[in-house]
Protein backbone atom coordinates (compact mmCIF):
# COMPACT_ATOMS: atom_id res chain seq x y z
CA UNK A 1 0.00 0.00 0.00
CA UNK A 2 2.26 2.08 1.34
CA UNK A 3 4.73 1.57 -2.06
CA UNK A 4 2.02 2.28 -4.18
CA UNK A 5 1.24 5.83 -3.26
CA UNK A 6 5.13 6.28 -3.08
CA UNK A 7 5.18 5.46 -6.64
CA UNK A 8 1.93 7.41 -7.95
CA UNK A 9 3.62 10.43 -5.82
CA UNK A 10 6.57 9.81 -7.81
CA UNK A 11 5.01 9.59 -10.91
CA UNK A 12 3.16 12.94 -10.27
CA UNK A 13 6.18 15.23 -9.36
CA UNK A 14 7.81 13.91 -12.91
CA UNK A 15 4.68 14.66 -14.26
CA UNK A 16 5.03 18.45 -12.74
CA UNK A 17 8.78 18.43 -14.22
CA UNK A 18 8.01 17.13 -17.41
CA UNK A 19 5.35 20.49 -17.51
CA UNK A 20 8.22 22.69 -16.33
CA UNK A 21 10.57 21.54 -19.38
CA UNK A 22 7.46 21.97 -21.96
CA UNK A 23 7.18 25.64 -20.56
CA UNK A 24 9.97 26.47 -20.50
CA UNK A 25 10.75 25.74 -24.22
CA UNK A 26 6.66 27.17 -25.07
CA UNK A 27 6.39 29.90 -22.46
CA UNK A 28 10.02 31.71 -22.19
CA UNK A 29 9.77 35.39 -22.14
CA UNK A 30 13.36 36.86 -23.42
CA UNK A 31 14.78 39.83 -21.99
CA UNK A 32 14.80 43.33 -23.09
CA UNK A 33 17.78 43.80 -25.49
CA UNK A 34 19.77 46.49 -24.44
CA UNK A 35 19.56 48.27 -27.95
CA UNK A 36 16.29 49.05 -27.62
CA UNK A 37 16.85 51.70 -24.76
CA UNK A 38 17.96 55.40 -25.47
CA UNK A 39 18.68 56.83 -21.90
CA UNK A 40 20.17 55.31 -18.87
CA UNK A 41 18.82 55.90 -15.28
CA UNK A 42 21.06 56.58 -12.38
CA UNK A 43 22.23 53.36 -10.54
CA UNK A 44 23.91 51.89 -7.42
CA UNK A 45 25.72 48.80 -7.32
CA UNK A 46 25.79 47.43 -3.47
CA UNK A 47 28.47 44.50 -2.37
CA UNK A 48 28.47 43.47 1.02
CA UNK A 49 32.22 41.85 1.73
CA UNK A 50 33.32 39.73 3.96
CA UNK A 51 36.74 37.92 3.89
CA UNK A 52 37.01 38.57 0.09
CA UNK A 53 40.54 39.36 -0.15
CA UNK A 54 40.68 36.53 -3.59
CA UNK A 55 37.14 37.45 -4.87
CA UNK A 56 36.94 41.30 -4.53
CA UNK A 57 39.54 42.82 -6.72
CA UNK A 58 38.30 40.84 -9.64
CA UNK A 59 34.98 41.67 -9.25
CA UNK A 60 35.33 45.59 -8.91
CA UNK A 61 37.58 45.53 -11.97
CA UNK A 62 34.73 43.48 -13.78
CA UNK A 63 31.96 45.85 -12.50
CA UNK A 64 34.34 49.11 -13.49
CA UNK A 65 34.26 47.71 -17.01
CA UNK A 66 30.72 47.12 -17.51
CA UNK A 67 29.13 49.23 -20.57
CA UNK A 68 27.36 51.18 -18.86
CA UNK A 69 27.88 54.99 -18.42
CA UNK A 70 30.07 55.64 -15.72
CA UNK A 71 28.99 58.84 -14.78
CA UNK A 72 25.43 57.35 -14.17
CA UNK A 73 26.64 54.45 -11.67
CA UNK A 74 28.28 54.33 -7.85
CA UNK A 75 29.57 51.36 -6.21
CA UNK A 76 29.06 50.92 -2.62
CA UNK A 77 31.63 48.70 -0.72
CA UNK A 78 30.80 47.39 3.12
CA UNK A 79 33.51 45.36 4.68
CA UNK A 80 31.41 43.32 6.71
CA UNK A 81 33.91 42.80 9.56
CA UNK A 82 36.31 41.32 7.61
CA UNK A 83 40.02 39.78 9.11
CA UNK A 84 41.79 39.76 5.83
CA UNK A 85 42.61 41.89 3.12
CA UNK A 86 39.21 43.23 2.00
CA UNK A 87 39.79 46.85 3.09
CA UNK A 88 42.84 46.99 1.87
CA UNK A 89 41.21 46.42 -1.88
CA UNK A 90 38.40 48.89 -1.01
CA UNK A 91 40.75 51.33 0.15
CA UNK A 92 42.85 50.88 -3.31
CA UNK A 93 39.82 51.38 -5.61
CA UNK A 94 38.79 54.01 -3.86
CA UNK A 95 42.21 56.04 -4.17
CA UNK A 96 41.56 55.48 -7.92
CA UNK A 97 37.99 55.67 -9.23
CA UNK A 98 35.49 58.49 -7.74
CA UNK A 99 32.44 56.82 -8.07
CA UNK A 100 33.70 53.96 -5.88
CA UNK A 101 32.63 54.66 -2.16
CA UNK A 102 33.50 52.50 0.89
CA UNK A 103 30.64 52.53 3.51
CA UNK A 104 31.61 52.01 7.27
CA UNK A 105 29.10 49.51 8.50
CA UNK A 106 27.66 48.95 12.13
CA UNK A 107 27.69 45.73 13.33
CA UNK A 108 24.04 44.00 14.15
CA UNK A 109 22.35 48.07 13.17
CA UNK A 110 18.47 47.62 14.49
CA UNK A 111 18.73 44.21 15.12
CA UNK A 112 19.97 43.30 11.57
CA UNK A 113 22.06 40.55 11.22
CA UNK A 114 24.70 39.18 8.46
CA UNK A 115 24.45 40.14 4.45
CA UNK A 116 20.68 42.25 5.39
CA UNK A 117 22.75 44.07 7.77
CA UNK A 118 25.44 45.02 5.44
CA UNK A 119 22.53 46.00 2.54
CA UNK A 120 20.90 48.19 4.83
CA UNK A 121 23.50 50.40 5.28
CA UNK A 122 24.47 50.26 2.04
CA UNK A 123 21.19 51.29 0.19
CA UNK A 124 20.86 54.39 3.51
CA UNK A 125 23.57 55.62 1.46
CA UNK A 126 22.35 54.98 -2.30
CA UNK A 127 20.98 57.15 -4.82
CA UNK A 128 19.36 56.78 -8.17
CA UNK A 129 16.16 54.93 -9.50
CA UNK A 130 17.87 50.89 -8.79
CA UNK A 131 19.60 49.54 -6.38
CA UNK A 132 21.73 46.48 -7.34
CA UNK A 133 22.30 43.92 -5.35
CA UNK A 134 26.01 42.01 -6.07
CA UNK A 135 28.10 39.20 -4.39
CA UNK A 136 31.84 40.11 -3.42
CA UNK A 137 32.55 36.57 -5.43
CA UNK A 138 31.35 37.49 -8.53
CA UNK A 139 32.60 38.73 -11.78
CA UNK A 140 30.05 40.41 -14.31
CA UNK A 141 30.11 40.32 -18.14
CA UNK A 142 30.45 43.75 -20.04
CA UNK A 143 26.70 44.01 -20.83
CA UNK A 144 25.42 42.52 -17.06
CA UNK A 145 24.44 45.95 -16.08
CA UNK A 146 22.81 47.35 -18.82
CA UNK A 147 20.96 44.50 -19.11
CA UNK A 148 19.39 44.26 -15.65
CA UNK A 149 18.58 47.62 -15.92
CA UNK A 150 17.21 47.27 -19.11
CA UNK A 151 14.44 44.94 -17.63
CA UNK A 152 13.85 47.13 -14.86
CA UNK A 153 12.74 50.12 -17.19
CA UNK A 154 10.05 47.93 -18.42
CA UNK A 155 8.35 48.19 -15.34
CA UNK A 156 9.67 45.22 -13.19
CA UNK A 157 10.20 46.52 -9.71
CA UNK A 158 12.62 43.33 -8.88
CA UNK A 159 14.78 41.61 -11.02
CA UNK A 160 16.69 38.51 -10.75
CA UNK A 161 20.03 38.44 -12.41
CA UNK A 162 21.27 35.26 -14.57
CA UNK A 163 24.28 34.23 -12.36
CA UNK A 164 26.32 30.92 -13.43
CA UNK A 165 28.93 29.19 -11.53
CA UNK A 166 32.48 29.25 -12.72
CA UNK A 167 33.58 26.22 -14.18
CA UNK A 168 36.72 24.46 -13.35
CA UNK A 169 36.74 21.41 -11.64
CA UNK A 170 34.15 18.17 -11.39
CA UNK A 171 33.29 19.86 -8.38
CA UNK A 172 32.52 23.57 -9.68
CA UNK A 173 30.78 21.79 -13.00
CA UNK A 174 28.37 19.72 -10.39
CA UNK A 175 27.24 23.26 -8.78
CA UNK A 176 27.08 24.73 -12.29
CA UNK A 177 24.32 22.10 -13.05
CA UNK A 178 22.90 22.21 -9.68
CA UNK A 179 22.65 26.21 -9.72
CA UNK A 180 21.26 26.26 -13.46
CA UNK A 181 18.66 23.62 -13.18
CA UNK A 182 17.41 25.42 -10.21
CA UNK A 183 17.22 28.94 -12.52
CA UNK A 184 15.17 27.13 -14.61
CA UNK A 185 12.82 26.35 -12.19
CA UNK A 186 12.84 29.95 -11.07
CA UNK A 187 12.09 30.80 -14.72
CA UNK A 188 9.21 29.06 -15.37
CA UNK A 189 7.40 30.49 -12.52
CA UNK A 190 8.26 33.43 -12.95
CA UNK A 191 7.61 33.58 -16.40
CA UNK A 192 3.79 32.37 -15.51
CA UNK A 193 3.63 34.99 -12.79
CA UNK A 194 4.58 33.24 -9.59
CA UNK A 195 8.01 34.06 -8.79
CA UNK A 196 9.52 31.76 -6.30
CA UNK A 197 12.75 33.43 -5.30
CA UNK A 198 14.93 35.95 -6.29
CA UNK A 199 18.62 35.49 -6.78
CA UNK A 200 20.42 37.45 -3.90
CA UNK A 201 23.97 37.38 -5.12
CA UNK A 202 22.94 39.04 -8.14
CA UNK A 203 19.64 41.48 -8.22
CA UNK A 204 18.03 44.52 -8.58
CA UNK A 205 15.44 46.37 -7.02
CA UNK A 206 13.94 49.86 -7.97
CA UNK A 207 14.82 52.19 -4.81
CA UNK A 208 10.86 53.23 -5.40
CA UNK A 209 10.25 49.68 -4.64
CA UNK A 210 12.48 49.08 -1.63
CA UNK A 211 11.35 52.27 0.06
CA UNK A 212 7.51 50.91 -0.07
CA UNK A 213 8.80 47.66 1.31
CA UNK A 214 10.18 49.54 3.91
CA UNK A 215 13.80 48.14 3.00
CA UNK A 216 15.64 45.74 5.56
CA UNK A 217 15.15 47.39 8.68
CA UNK A 218 11.67 46.76 8.12
CA UNK A 219 12.05 43.25 7.12
CA UNK A 220 14.49 42.13 10.34
CA UNK A 221 16.75 39.79 11.42
CA UNK A 222 16.83 37.00 8.12
CA UNK A 223 19.26 34.22 7.07
CA UNK A 224 17.88 34.58 3.91
CA UNK A 225 17.75 38.07 2.93
CA UNK A 226 16.65 37.78 -0.85
CA UNK A 227 13.96 35.22 -0.22
CA UNK A 228 12.41 37.94 2.54
CA UNK A 229 12.67 40.57 -0.04
CA UNK A 230 10.84 39.08 -2.74
CA UNK A 231 8.16 37.94 -0.38
CA UNK A 232 7.61 41.41 1.03
CA UNK A 233 7.70 42.46 -2.51
CA UNK A 234 5.04 40.07 -3.88
CA UNK A 235 2.85 40.80 -0.74
CA UNK A 236 2.76 44.47 -2.40
CA UNK A 237 2.09 43.23 -5.70
CA UNK A 238 4.97 44.18 -7.18
CA UNK A 239 6.40 42.84 -10.44
CA UNK A 240 9.15 40.70 -10.65
CA UNK A 241 11.17 38.72 -13.09
CA UNK A 242 13.64 35.84 -13.58
CA UNK A 243 16.64 36.66 -16.59
CA UNK A 244 18.05 34.08 -18.01
CA UNK A 245 20.38 35.87 -20.80
CA UNK A 246 24.17 35.91 -21.83
CA UNK A 247 24.85 39.35 -19.70
CA UNK A 248 25.26 37.58 -16.38
CA UNK A 249 27.24 37.64 -13.18
CA UNK A 250 29.67 34.55 -12.98
CA UNK A 251 30.35 33.34 -9.25
CA UNK A 252 33.13 31.82 -7.52
CA UNK A 253 32.85 27.75 -7.19
CA UNK A 254 32.44 27.01 -3.01
CA UNK A 255 35.46 25.19 -2.50
CA UNK A 256 34.87 22.32 -0.27
CA UNK A 257 31.35 19.86 0.10
CA UNK A 258 31.63 21.45 3.93
CA UNK A 259 30.73 24.74 2.74
CA UNK A 260 28.58 23.70 -0.13
CA UNK A 261 26.62 21.53 3.02
CA UNK A 262 26.43 24.72 4.77
CA UNK A 263 25.15 26.74 2.26
CA UNK A 264 22.14 23.99 1.68
CA UNK A 265 21.68 23.75 4.91
CA UNK A 266 21.07 27.68 5.41
CA UNK A 267 18.72 27.52 2.41
CA UNK A 268 16.77 24.74 3.49
CA UNK A 269 16.57 26.28 6.78
CA UNK A 270 15.64 29.53 5.38
CA UNK A 271 13.02 28.49 3.19
CA UNK A 272 11.11 26.47 6.26
CA UNK A 273 11.02 29.79 8.26
CA UNK A 274 9.39 31.35 5.11
CA UNK A 275 7.40 28.88 3.65
CA UNK A 276 7.08 25.51 5.17
CA UNK A 277 4.34 23.64 2.89
CA UNK A 278 6.43 24.63 0.15
CA UNK A 279 9.76 24.05 1.74
CA UNK A 280 8.37 20.51 2.09
CA UNK A 281 7.72 20.16 -1.02
CA UNK A 282 11.26 21.66 -2.04
CA UNK A 283 13.01 19.19 0.39
CA UNK A 284 11.18 15.91 -1.11
CA UNK A 285 11.66 16.94 -4.89
CA UNK A 286 15.36 17.67 -4.33
CA UNK A 287 16.21 14.61 -2.44
CA UNK A 288 13.81 12.55 -4.87
CA UNK A 289 16.54 10.17 -6.47
CA UNK A 290 17.74 9.07 -3.20
CA UNK A 291 13.88 8.74 -2.27
CA UNK A 292 13.26 6.24 -5.58
CA UNK A 293 17.06 4.53 -4.64
CA UNK A 294 15.92 3.62 -0.64
CA UNK A 295 12.40 2.58 -2.05
CA UNK A 296 13.81 0.33 -5.01
CA UNK A 297 16.50 -1.68 -2.60
CA UNK A 298 12.90 -2.19 0.46
CA UNK A 299 10.65 -3.05 -2.14
CA UNK A 300 9.99 -6.99 -3.86
CA UNK A 301 7.99 -6.55 -6.10
CA UNK A 302 9.18 -7.11 -9.95
CA UNK A 303 6.81 -4.67 -11.60
CA UNK A 304 7.49 -1.98 -9.07
CA UNK A 305 11.45 -2.22 -9.19
CA UNK A 306 10.97 -2.05 -13.65
CA UNK A 307 8.61 1.35 -12.14
CA UNK A 308 10.81 2.75 -10.06
CA UNK A 309 13.98 2.21 -12.32
CA UNK A 310 11.99 3.90 -14.50
CA UNK A 311 11.40 6.84 -13.00
CA UNK A 312 15.18 6.89 -12.16
CA UNK A 313 16.17 6.55 -15.99
CA UNK A 314 13.14 9.51 -16.37
CA UNK A 315 14.57 11.56 -13.48
CA UNK A 316 18.46 11.71 -15.09
CA UNK A 317 16.78 12.74 -18.69
CA UNK A 318 14.85 15.24 -16.68
CA UNK A 319 17.95 16.71 -14.97
CA UNK A 320 20.19 16.56 -18.08
CA UNK A 321 17.13 18.42 -20.47
CA UNK A 322 16.91 21.36 -18.24
CA UNK A 323 20.24 22.18 -17.82
CA UNK A 324 20.52 21.46 -21.64
CA UNK A 325 17.34 24.28 -22.32
CA UNK A 326 19.27 27.05 -19.94
CA UNK A 327 22.26 27.23 -22.03
CA UNK A 328 20.01 26.52 -25.48
CA UNK A 329 18.17 29.94 -24.43
CA UNK A 330 21.54 31.50 -24.58
CA UNK A 331 22.58 29.91 -27.57
CA UNK A 332 25.47 28.14 -25.62
CA UNK A 333 26.85 25.06 -26.46
CA UNK A 334 25.23 22.33 -24.66
CA UNK A 335 27.11 20.22 -21.83
CA UNK A 336 27.54 16.24 -21.90
CA UNK A 337 24.81 13.99 -20.20
CA UNK A 338 26.07 13.84 -17.18
CA UNK A 339 24.63 10.50 -15.17
CA UNK A 340 26.44 11.02 -11.66
CA UNK A 341 26.09 14.42 -11.02
CA UNK A 342 22.34 14.69 -10.71
CA UNK A 343 22.61 11.89 -7.60
CA UNK A 344 25.61 13.77 -5.99
CA UNK A 345 23.64 16.65 -5.86
CA UNK A 346 20.74 14.96 -4.17
CA UNK A 347 22.86 12.86 -1.96
CA UNK A 348 24.93 16.08 -0.84
CA UNK A 349 20.74 17.69 -0.46
CA UNK A 350 20.22 14.57 1.59
CA UNK A 351 23.42 15.16 4.16
CA UNK A 352 22.59 18.90 4.68
CA UNK A 353 18.73 18.35 5.31
CA UNK A 354 20.27 15.27 7.65
CA UNK A 355 22.78 17.69 9.21
CA UNK A 356 20.19 19.92 9.58
CA UNK A 357 18.02 18.11 11.97
CA UNK A 358 20.53 17.00 13.89
CA UNK A 359 22.42 20.68 14.64
CA UNK A 360 20.01 23.64 13.34
CA UNK A 361 22.74 25.89 14.09
CA UNK A 362 22.92 28.16 11.11
CA UNK A 363 26.79 28.96 10.48
CA UNK A 364 28.10 30.95 7.21
CA UNK A 365 31.55 32.67 6.30
CA UNK A 366 32.68 32.23 10.09
CA UNK A 367 29.54 33.46 11.38
CA UNK A 368 26.74 31.92 13.57
CA UNK A 369 23.12 32.90 12.41
CA UNK A 370 21.23 32.36 15.72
Amino acid sequence: MIVGVLIVAFALILLSELFLILSFKNDFIKATEIDSIQTWPNVSILIAARNEEDNLEACLNAVLNVDYPQNKFRVLIGNDQSTDNTQIIINHWINQRQNVKSIPIQSNLNGLIAKSNVLAQLAAKADGKFFVILDADATVTKHWLKTMVAQATQGFDLVSGYTEVKSGSYFSSLQRMDWQNSIHTLKVFSDRGNTLTALGNNMLISAEAYQSVGGFEVLGKTKVEDLKLLLAAKKMGLRTFQLIVNGAALTAPLKSVLSYVDQRKRWLSGIMSYRALSGVGFIIYRLMLVEMLIVLCLVSSSIAQVALISFLVLKLMIENIRQHQVNSAMDEVAVKFSLFKPFIIALLDTFALVVLVLNPKISWKKRNFK
